[in-house]
């Protein structure tokens, strides 16, 4: 039973297609979004235990509504036994204090004080490290034959300049990527199912999360002992100055550390795919500088890398004539909002030149991504870099590898290319 026929049918929970979507399994999730935002764009699903909202209009609602709560880690770990609960607490506790994990009071002084270390002023400031990083990187592809984008440049990049900015050793990178990717497949769980692999998922973050709290406390001791011009010095007089708690202050770290790398890693790669799947797009923006920044956003509508935000009913909530009761699971699905044709005429067609191109991948309203316009700088600075070399670059597989099991993701494992000759 295909998606459509499943509508037709009524049998959304039967469908081996959707329950397949639940589980986050689906290489292309589409057809099924699609036909729940034509269908039911407000949509209770049984497998996930949660409404599922799928068109543009009824996301960015969503996203303004304060009686929908963005303190909700009971989300995440709502499969875990109650008896397991004691052996996580911490790191629940600190994936409370990310930034995108509060409500008001405490979210409005967390992010005045990110505010003031991530901001389009310092991702500006920071162009030309960047622009010297991206060509510095693209320099040394061309003396490969072979090569994976993602891993070479597609993250390569974005960790280099997060931790740059962060203040943090090269000689942690590695550790800190492999930790925060740990900790972020657990802040991305929204499977209600206690299995065998959502066991590993939170088993691996919790081991990450307490590898970080030591690193970054050591480097607080440090950035306080000898501060430097960098983010994890000014979070800390923050937090000397009685702005910030010491959790929230490691919250922010890991948070910036997460969000500021692995979002721009899938922003690149799902880039980088589409120019070179599409060719003819790729040429639209050979010498055009002002068609890059359209690009950026095109990109970012066409394949969202953050394709969901979850949120907790704290009351009752009406939202596209539905009533969702206090406590209720809600995923404003941005990816399918972003794709949803009553918004964006011909929303299934990548154009990088596309008009009135108002998507909302980095979120809308109070939680919109601070880091933003750092990621966008550096989308700039990677296209700037690569364009002239797309069309000698070759795909060496038509079918690209996307990630699964983790909806809060959209985002490529490989991006396998070879120099044509």
């Amino acid at each position: 039973m295909t998606a459509g026929q499943c509508v037709h049918a009524g049998g959304w929970a039967a469908s081996p297609v959707y329950q397949a979507f639940c589980r986050s399994e689906l290489a292309d999730p589409y057809q099924v979004l699609d036909a729940l935002r034509s269908a039911e764009p407000v949509h209770w699903s049984p497998v996930l235990d949660a409404w599922l909202v799928t068109s543009y209009q009824e996301v960015t609602a969503g996203l303004r509504d304060p009686g929908l709560r963005s303190d909700r880690v009971s989300i995440n770990a709502r499969a875990v036994p109650g008896t397991l609960r004691p052996k996580y607490a911490s790191l629940l506790s600190h994936v409370s204090n990310w930034l995108g994990f509060t409500d008001p009071p405490k979210h409005t002084q967390m992010r005045e004080v990110a505010r003031k270390v991530v901001n389009p002023a310092v991702a500006a400031k920071s162009r030309p490290m960047i622009e010297a990083s991206a060509q510095e990187i693209v320099a040394g592809l061309h003396l490969r034959d072979n090569f994976d984008l993602v891993e070479e440049l597609a993250l390569r990049l974005p960790l280099t300049v997060v931790c740059r900015l962060l203040g943090v050793p090269d000689e942690n990178v590695t550790d800190f990527h492999q930790w925060a990717t740990e900790v972020g497949a657990f802040a991305g769980q929204v499977d209600p199912t206690w299995d065998a692999s959502a066991q590993s998922v939170i088993e691996q973050a919790n081991e990450g999360w307490l590898k970080l709290e030591a690193l970054f406390g050591r480097l607080v001791a440090q950035k306080r002992h000898d501060p430097g011009d960098d983010i994890l010095s000014e979070l800390v007089r923050a937090f000397d100055a009685g702005a910030i708690s010491e959790d929230e202050l490691i919250g922010l770290c890991v948070f910036i550390l997460a969000a500021g790398h692995t979002t721009t890693r899938d922003l690149l790669g799902n880039g980088l795919y589409l120019l070179l799947a599409r060719p003819g797009e790729a040429d639209k923006l050979l010498g055009q500088p002002a068609n890059v920044v359209s690009a950026i956003e095109e990109v970012l509508r066409f394949e969202s890398p953050i394709p969901m935000a979850s949120r907790l009913a704290g009351d009752t909530v009406t939202l596209g004539g539905k009533t969702l009761g206090p406590g209720s699971t809600v995923i404003l699905h941005l990816g399918a909002a972003n794709r949803d044709p009553d918004r964006f005429p011909g929303a299934e067609t990548f154009d990088v030149l596309r008009k009135q191109n108002r998507q909302i991948a980095f979120g809308f309203g109070a939680h919109f991504c601070l880091g933003a316009p750092l990621a966008r700088e550096q989308a700039a600075a990677v296209l700037e870099a690569m364009l002239p070399d797309l069309p000698r670059l070759q795909l060496k597989s038509q079918v690209p590898a996307w990630s699964t099991g983790n909806m809060s993701l959209r985002a490529l494992t490989r991006l396998d290319v070879s120099w044509s000759t």
